[in-house]
Parts: C-alpha cells; structure tokens; sequence
C-alpha cells in the first residue's frame, strides 16, 4: 500500500499575487543505478515500445558515479527530468550514507490521462460491481491509496468560493510514485495507447493473474513527474477562475496579470518543491533503513528548505536542506531513544492533588499563552484563543490528553514550586514556563 509521508499543503492564496503552494512537511558509496533493458510487453502489444524511451542519466556526487532511468518523449522532457532527478537523488544519498537503488523516473506527456485517473476510474467500476470479484482486494489498496493521497496533499478548500483551489485542479502538476496497484494500472493504461474506452474495457475483464504482471518490477521505485509545463497550465487555470470569479475589469485583470508574471518564478519553485519532496520521500521510503515517522520527519524539514521564502539572502537551498536533514537525522535518533507512547489513565484519583497547577503558563513571556483548569471530572489545557484539549490524570504530575495524542508533565523546582509545563506528543517536544 503506498502511503505519503507527510502532509504537503496548498492553502487558496499565493503571497501577494494569488495561490501559493506550501510545502510542509530523499546517494552513498557503491551506488548502480541501471537502464530499463527489456521493454513492456504490455506496451509492445499496444503497438508502442516503453523501452526505447528510456535512457540511463549518469552524474555524479562527491566524487561517485550515479545513474537514474528517465523515461521521457521529448528532449526538453529528458533534459528537466534529469536535472530533477539529479537534484532529489544527490539529497538522498547524502541522507542515506548508501545507495538510493535502481531508480526510474517516467515523465508524464500531453494528452495522457494522470495515473490518478485511472485508478479513480477503477475504483469507481468496483464499486459499481464491474471489477471480477477477485479485485477486491486491489480495489481496497487503491482506496487506501488514494485517501492517503488527499490527506497528505491537502487542499484548503473555502466553500464560499467555488472557484477557488480543488484537488483535481492541482492534479495534473502533481507527481506519484508508482507502487503496488498504481503501477500496475499506469502499466495497463500504456498498454492501452491511455485511451479512456480500453481502458474501461480492459479493466472490466481483468483479473487478479493479470494485475499480477508487473514489468516495471525490476526497480527499487518508480516515480511518475508530469511535464515541466503543466505548472504553467494549472497555474493559469488558477488564474483565470479567480479573476472570472472576482469579475474582475480590463484594468484591474492587467494589474493581476503583471503581478502574476513577476512572481511566477517564485509559484513554479514552490510547486518544483513540492514535486522534489514527494519524489525524495518515494526514495527514503523504498531505500531507507527510517520507519513512517523518521520519513515523515526528513520530507517535512526538506520540503521546508526547498520552498521559496522571499526573504533577503535567499537562496543554497541544497546546502540548507542538507544542513536541516543532518539535524532532523539527530532528532530523529534522540527520539528512537524516548518515543512517545500513550499512558493509560488513573482509575481513580483525587482532585486537590492537581489543584496546585492550575493557572497561567507562557511559551511566549510576558503575556499568557496556556492555562490549566479543573473542569468537571477531567482538566483543560489550552492554548490562547484555541478549543480547549481535555486532559485526565495518568500519574501524580502527569495528564494525558482525551484521545491520546498528547501528555502535559508538571515540572517543580527543589522547594516544590511549580515552573513550567512539559508538553509531548509523537515527535514534539516543547516547555512551558509558569507565568509569574
């Protein structure tokens, strides 16, 4: 089942021009990377060899020859997609100390249906009962997958604006990696010349046997980049919705456009960004020796580096974003030594005994930002204007949060005086101070 490793978010305005896309939250000594050698045999009975199109992209990094795989149609495809690749697996390998495996990037070209697509098609046809019954289970990987998908590649959405960003807006630019059931239905979509009608056909006489073929099988991960153009198309998509929206006039839809165009740059790095840190979490994932949460952690640091900030002395996000993987990397052991887990609560308990921490806290002196009450039969933390979290006892300084996702320690000094608060939760660790 492919899964994401952390959520990528793309929030309805870009700084000071319209849409912006956040990124929230992928090489070692002996490294081979080898060339695709045998074509589809799919690919061949629709009449189209995938092999010819794929060629081995040497480079090197600290003085070691690597390679990645590129499928792409045109020159100007190969040409970005090798750089891309370059880039994402030079990250990679200084963050895995060993080889990032035998990799193939495919790029995306016009006209062809987005691998999300197909599957969205095949999940819509099980659910119709048009799948053979032994897809089920397929079905169930591709349901998951998709869900994933939405989740880590969130998209705030504002009803009151309908024109505003959806997913499928965004879908084309976004990339995939090909695992499990996705690759096997982009592989059935090439076979059948991505035409919608065979592959509707194909899919309602398929079996589990024949989603079992896998020709792409022979590397360690498989990575889907649609063209370097798409940005632009989308982006302008964004664009005229917004302004047709808004009912914009003559003048004021030129002052968007001349604003558009300055910072159109900066848009097209934050979706390369995006793209990047999907395609380094695609390598951790296949070639790492890091579990979810490790992944998690190293996408999200990256991806914060590779985003544009627009701040003076921008720039070297290559030598930033190593410098913060380093130290993710570190916490990231620290964290292997101290997980957080769960406490199970107090059965019983006495109230007066928490009495003591109730009161005022600060992450942010002078002003209070946190505060700490009875309420009824549990105790409520909260964070300024936030929903308050409830909280009930686990031990004699110790509460643990309603669902589970968090624990508050009171911290005393010698004399027995309460001086802050430690909070915890997966892979977060903050103090907070009493306030005076």
């Amino acid at each position: 089942m492919l899964s994401f490793a952390d959520p990528l978010s793309v929030s309805r305005s870009f700084p000071r021009c319209g849409a912006f896309i956040r990124g929230r939250r992928w090489l070692s000594a002996g490294l081979s990377v080898l060339a695709l050698t045998v074509a589809s045999s799919a690919a061949e009975q629709a009449g189209s060899d995938f092999g010819k199109d794929v060629q081995l992209a040497p480079f090197v990094v600290n003085g070691k020859s690597l390679s990645v795989s590129v499928h792409a149609r045109t020159k100007a495809d190969r040409r970005y997609a090798e750089k891309f690749a370059e880039e994402v697996v030079e990250i990679a390998y200084e963050t895995l100390g060993h080889s990032t495996g035998k990799g193939l990037v495919i790029v995306g070209a016009e006209g062809e249906p987005h691998p999300i697509l197909v599957i969205r098609k095949f999940l819509e046809m099980s659910r119709a009962g048009q799948l053979d019954p032994s897809m089920a289970v397929s079905a169930e990987e591709g349901d998951k997958l998709m869900k994933k998908l939405q989740e880590k590649i969130r998209i705030e959405e504002d009803p009151r604006h309908p024109s505003g960003i959806t997913f499928d807006m965004l879908l084309p630019a976004l990339p995939l990696p090909l695992e499990g059931v996705a690759s096997k239905l982009y592989q059935l979509a090439w076979a059948e010349g991505f035409d919608n009608a065979r592959i509707e056909q194909k899919l309602k006489t398929l079996t589990r046997a024949d989603l079992g073929r896998d020709e792409l099988s022979r590397y360690d991960w498989v990575f889907y980049l649609p063209p370097q153009s798409v940005t632009s198309a989308v982006f302008k998509e964004l664009l005229n919705k917004g302004m047709k929206a808004q009912k914009m006039g003559f003048f004021k839809r030129a002052a968007v456009r001349s604003a558009v165009f300055v910072f159109s740059p900066v848009v097209k790095q934050a979706f390369e960004a995006m793209r990047k840190s999907i395609m380094y979490m695609t390598i951790l994932r296949a070639e790492g020796k890091y579990d979810e949460g490790d992944v998690d952690a190293l996408v999200r640091v990256y991806a914060k580096e590779m985003m544009p900030d627009l701040k003076p002395g921008s720039g070297d996000e290559h030598r930033r974003a190593l410098a913060a993987i380093e130290k993710q990397k570190t916490a990231n052991a620290e964290y292997a030594q101290d997980p957080f887990v769960t406490p199970a609560r107090l059965a019983t308990w006495d109230p007066a005994a928490y009495a003591l921490f109730e009161g005022a806290y600060t992450s942010q002196p002078p002003q209070a930002t946190n505060w700490f009450k009875r309420e009824g039969d549990s105790f409520q933390w909260t964070y300024k204007d936030h929903k308050p979290r409830v909280f009930y006892p686990a031990g004699e300084r110790f509460l643990v949060s309603e669902d589970g996702s968090m624990t508050i320690r009171f911290l005393l000094d010698p004399s027995g005086a309460v001086t802050g608060v430690e909070e915890r939760q997966v892979r977060r660790r903050q103090m907070v101070a009493r306030k005076s």
